[in-house]
């Protein structure tokens, strides 16, 4: 992985790429708030991200203001993620993809990541959408991205 800080404006942006320059995680600054890549804010670059080789950072820097910015969620993440616990059968809508895999929405605060192989590609002649119940279980937690991890998936219904 690559680790970008870049000024746009007044705005401050740090992104964590992968050799393809698809960012997986991705931190706006202001000089009032932060949002990020995951719950509530969703906020990802869409295409390759393109920098200067002066705008590289490294892995500590991205980290410290990683974990800055999600600081403010963290404590509601430590509550909800116990609602949710390793063997658990859960359902929850298919929200977005992400380039970790399907990003799920459990309940209203609730977030879990599946991994795209587990899913069919396509769902009586349709491809796999948005809005989907999907059923999994849960096999631990992403505490990076504060999502539950989930495996042995289906499509619930549609």
């Amino acid at each position: 992985m690559e680790y970008i800080k870049s000024f746009f404006e007044d705005e401050i942006y740090y992104f964590e790429l992968d050799d393809q320059q698809i960012a997986y995680r991705q931190i706006v600054v202001t000089d009032r708030d932060s949002r990020v890549s995951i719950a509530p804010d969703f906020m990802l670059a869409e295409t390759e991200v393109e920098y200067e080789p002066d705008e590289k950072i490294g892995v500590v820097e991205f980290e410290i203001a990683w974990e800055s910015a999600i600081s403010k969620y963290r404590k509601q993440w430590d509550y909800y993620k116990q609602q949710y616990l390793p063997g658990d059968s859960v359902t929850g809508v298919l929200r977005m993809f992400y380039p970790q895999g399907c990003v799920i929405q459990l309940d209203e605060h609730t977030y879990a990541i599946a991994d795209r192989a587990m899913l069919p590609e396509e769902i009586d002649g349709l491809p796999l959408g948005i809005g989907i119940v999907i059923a999994g279980k849960v096999s631990g937690y992403d505490e990076q991205n504060l999502w539950v991890q989930l495996d042995q998936c289906t499509v619930d219904h549609v």
